[in-house]
């Protein structure tokens, strides 16, 4: 898992890259800032509340979310029962972070699938 983490790394725009339990417990990450257990926690209930949301309101449950901000941009992504959340200094190209979460959703679930 942290080597599908380490893929975002690569990207100049990406600050930190986590793997988060939908409990808020923190399963992997690469972090360029100290505070992973909080980032962790926040992103759980952060990506449960809008999940929670757009079943209110008739749209299905969220699979993905981009939060963008004056500092940056938060993704995340639905893994089975992890959420990938990836955190970006806002520049550079959003589609190929899109795309390399969606990838690394697909391969993450290919691991927890053969356990």
């Amino acid at each position: 898992m942290e080597t599908i983490l380490q893929r975002f790394t690569e990207l100049d725009e990406v600050k930190n890259a986590i793997l988060v339990g939908k409990d808020g417990l923190i399963v992997a990450g690469v972090m360029r800032s100290e505070d992973e257990e909080m980032l962790g926690a926040l992103s759980a209930a952060a990506f449960g509340s809008i999940s929670n949301y757009t079943t209110q309101v008739n749209t299905g449950d969220a699979h993905q979310v981009m939060i963008e901000t004056k500092a940056g941009v938060v993704y995340m992504q639905e893994a089975g029962d992890l959420i990938l959340m990836v955190l970006t200094h806002g520049t550079g190209n959003p589609g190929r972070v899109r795309l390399e979460m969606k990838k690394a959703s697909r391969q993450l679930l290919q691991i927890i699938n053969s356990y």
